[in-house]
């Protein structure tokens, strides 16, 4: 990385990190990475720096102290470049959430059979896992913007596919084009909000992408209860073009220009992000010095993620996202309607209901991601999961055995609304914000790559085996899906650790010093 950069200003971060480092080594009982740090200086700055530690100990506190100046500087660009960032988030859902209200339309409209609209419904799941193998690759090769921008436009060739559709192949087609949207949107959206948000608010920023997923899906459910499944389209075209008009008007990701060496580029985005008048030195000698300490390694394989240094945060990434489709979210998402009506409730206002109540729960969740911590809300929503599942699992074992006839529809009810409630506050939002926060800036592709693949594998499970799984036993089905979420308690408490208060920097140290 010192050599990409320009020789003007390599002496001064060298200065800086030099200073960093030492303090660091003074205060950590291991001294290991002031140790590294000190390895690197010629001798005669190794000698200067330690004759003034005092003076440089002044230095450092100075810069921590304007690295949090930083922070606490014009928040107004992070919020415009969430919101804009958040519009793919939208798009995400509302491609999740389109399929359960256009399913009475489609199937009368095009003829299809029950079969068939299942194999449209899943078949998002494919293209979803085809965007999620290209998607740490292009948001590392192309940029975080560039690659949000190429989703988009190929969205739009979906959703026009699908409005102009008049058979199944032309359906399933815009179905797997919207499928790649999601998969790479599912990865770099989140990424990039993590990158560019100060660490006291980056948990509440990072949530908001799982608020507007549930954001699109309930735009979905509620306006696809009153227009046709053409018309539908539209809501799904609109973030889109937001996405695409709002890009051009913000900063990359400050951590992928350092990673790329493009130093003037990176300075220049990370000020743009804190404000003209923040102080921008201690963050960015931060980020520089956790990317020079990288960029040594070897460039990063599939193997690697298995190496041991990685293997922790590999286990937390993916168990996270298996135990959050082993949950079933994507079976109830996808047939939310369908399940309604087996229970003998009205399909129409059971999704509104899902829509309505879904936003603030999710809104809380957020507000609660930086205060509460990851932890916490894992624990409490995997457990309201568990309990979602079980009433409902139980609603679908009296109907069979024709037990409490007239509480059936209700039970059913409470148990997915409590099932969403609980799923929207935690395990929505917080496994796509601890995956871009627990893996380094040189493993972030590969690792991001694996974990969306093995959501969206598992989402394709989930969603193409439900309606099979409904025919073999109901209640049986909702009762496995609780006893993973219980499973999922046990997880949490065992190996996924606190996140909140710390830079990305700080949580790869930790990680790797166990802890």
């Amino acid at each position: 990385m010192a050599a990409a950069l320009p020789p003007s200003t390599a002496p001064p971060l060298l200065t800086r990190r030099s200073a960093a480092g030492l303090e660091r080594s003074r205060r950590s009982p291991r001294g290991q990475h002031g140790g590294c740090c000190a390895r690197r200086l010629p001798a005669a700055a190794t000698a200067g720096a330690t004759c003034g530690l005092t003076r440089r100990a002044t230095a450092v506190a100075a810069a921590a102290r304007a690295g949090e100046g930083a922070e606490e500087g014009s928040l107004q660009m992070v919020l415009l470049s969430t919101a804009v960032a958040v519009c793919g988030s939208f798009e995400f859902g509302t491609c999740v959430g389109y399929s359960a209200p256009a399913q009475a339309g489609i199937v009368g409209d095009i003829g299809l059979s029950n079969s068939q609209y299942g194999i449209f419904a899943s078949v998002l799941t494919v293209g979803a896992m085809v965007g999620a193998l290209t998607s740490g690759r292009l948001a590392d090769t192309l940029g975080r913007k560039m690659t949000m921008r190429l989703a988009a436009i190929v969205g739009i060739f979906g959703w026009l596919a699908i409005y102009l559709a008049k058979g199944a192949t032309m359906l399933c087609l815009g179905r797997v084009l919207l499928g790649y949207c999601t998969g790479v949107l599912s990865y770099v959206v989140p990424v990039f909000i993590s990158e560019i948000a100060p660490k006291g608010l980056r948990g509440g920023l990072a949530a908001s992408n799982q608020l507007f997923i549930c954001s699109g899906c309930s735009a979905a459910y509620i306006i696809g209860a009153t227009i046709s499944w053409r018309s539908l389209v539209i809501v799904g075209l609109v973030p889109c073009v937001f996405l695409l008009v709002g890009l051009p008007f913000i900063p990359e990701s400050p951590r992928w220009l350092a990673n790329i060496g493009r130093e003037k580029e990176f300075r220049a985005s990370l000020q743009k992000l804190r404000g003209e008048k923040a102080d921008i030195s201690g963050e960015a000698t931060e980020i520089i010095e956790h990317v020079e300490s990288v960029l040594g390694l070897p460039k990063a394989r599939i193997q690697d993620l298995f190496h041991r240094k990685n293997m922790y945060a590999v286990i937390v990434g993916v168990g996270l996202k298996v135990f959050q489709q082993l949950g079933g979210i994507n079976a109830l998402g996808f047939y939310t309607s369908y399940i309604f009506s087996s229970a003998g409730f009205s399909g129409k206002l059971g999704t509104t209901l899902i829509g309505i109540i879904q936003i603030p729960i999710t809104l809380l969740g957020a507000l609660l991601m930086d205060r509460s911590g990851r932890r916490t809300l894992l624990l409490v929503s995997s457990s309201g999961t568990f309990v979602g599942c079980f009433l409902t699992g139980l609603s679908f074992y009296f109907k069979a055995q024709g037990l409490y006839t007239q509480l059936v529809p209700t039970l059913a009810l409470y148990g997915i609304l409590a099932y969403y409630v609980a799923y929207s506050i935690g395990m929505g939002p917080v496994p796509w914000v601890i995956m871009s926060e627990i893996f380094s800036i040189n493993m972030k592709g590969i690792a991001g790559r694996l974990v969306t693949l093995v959501s969206w594998v598992g989402s394709f499970v989930i969603s193409y085996s439900f309606s099979f799984l409904m025919d073999w036993n109901s209640a049986g089905t909702f009762f496995l899906f609780s006893a993973a979420s219980l499973v999922t308690v046990l997880f949490v408490a065992r190996l996924v650790p606190e996140t909140k208060g710390r830079t990305l920097e700080e949580i790869q140290e930790s990680l790797m010093a166990g802890t």
